[in-house]
């Protein structure tokens, strides 16, 4: 998936969502979403309580999330802390650099 432009927490919630739907019909899904071109201001708080409340529970657990940020600005550091904070309430995340680092990490079997 390739996000552009403007992404706030709504429009994060909704690619996740989206994915999740996918998702849950395929064993050991792996996604990779590009945010290069997103300029994205995500608030954490926000989404520790979204997933606290309600959709921890429909996020597949086997499925591997790659994100792919520009450094430009604070949006690594920001998708950093979002990823952490994902990875904390139980699902596979990282945030990458760059599309093929996130693919290896993807392909490795864990």
């Amino acid at each position: 998936m390739i996000a552009r432009d403007a992404l706030d927490t709504r429009g994060f919630t909704q690619i996740l969502t989206k994915i999740a739907a996918e998702a849950m019909r395929h064993i050991d899904c792996k996604i990779l979403i590009d945010l290069i071109e997103a300029d994205c201001e995500l608030d954490l708080g926000e989404i520790d309580r979204l997933f606290q409340e309600q959709t921890a529970d429909l996020w597949p657990r086997d499925c591997k999330t790659a994100l792919v940020s520009s450094v430009a600005d604070d949006q690594y550091s920001q998708l950093s802390l979002v990823s952490t904070s994902l990875v904390r309430h139980g699902m596979r995340f990282a945030v990458f650099h760059d599309a093929k680092t996130a693919v290896e990490w993807l392909d490795h079997a864990t």
